[in-house]
Order: C-alpha cells, then sequence, then structure tokens
C-alpha cells in the first residue's frame, strides 16, 4: 500500500512543480505582475521530525514558496507565498494535499 501512497505523491508533487514554475515563468515573463507576497502558517502537530523535513524542503523546492520557520511550542510551519489569496485557506490547502500525502509515504 505504502507503494501506492508513493507513487500517487511522486505524480502530484511533480504536477505542483510544474504548474509552480510555469507560473512564476508567466509572472517574471510578462509585463503584469499577479504576485501577492503573503505568509502562510501550517500545522504540524501530527507529524515526525522526519516528516516535517521532507514537508518543509518539499515546499522549499516548490517555485514561488519558501519554509521560514518551525514553531515547535505552536506546532507550526511558517511558509512565504508568492501567490497568497487567502493566506488562512492556503494553508489548509497544504495541510490537505501535502500534509496528509507525507504522512502515508514517510
Amino acid at each position: 500500500m505504502r507503494l501506492f501512497y508513493f507513487i500517487e505523491f511522486l505524480a502530484f508533487y511533480i504536477k505542483e512543480v510544474i504548474l509552480s514554475n510555469l507560473k512564476v515563468a508567466h509572472d517574471v515573463l510578462t509585463p503584469t505582475h499577479l504576485m501577492r507576497p503573503g505568509f502562510i502558517e501550517v500545522s504540524i502537530d501530527e507529524l515526525t521530525d522526519r516528516q516535517i523535513f521532507v514537508l518543509a524542503n518539499l515546499i522549499t523546492m516548490t517555485p514561488g514558496t519558501l519554509s521560514l520557520n518551525i514553531d515547535d511550542s505552536e506546532s507550526r510551519l511558517l511558509i512565504h507565498n508568492m501567490y497568497s489569496i487567502d493566506p488562512i485557506q492556503d494553508g489548509k490547502d497544504l495541510e490537505e494535499n501535502y500534509v496528509r500525502r507525507i504522512k502515508n509515504v514517510f
């Protein structure tokens, strides 16, 4: 079962990297900027240290996002996002998409 989750996660992450690359490239190459920088908080209270390590690094490797800080006292990961329309919803989306998949694989 873990192999299935790994393949699903790999396909999801490759798609995310490609879409992020296209979004950033479009924004750089066009005269108008769609950037709306902001900070996102993601709950990491259910993750092990290894899972947090993987999450923070995968988010940083995705264009347009950067993991900034891990707050151990509140179990939150602070992320800078170039395209943050609704930081609360963006955080929930990251928790649903990344955290769930990372818990299944790692």
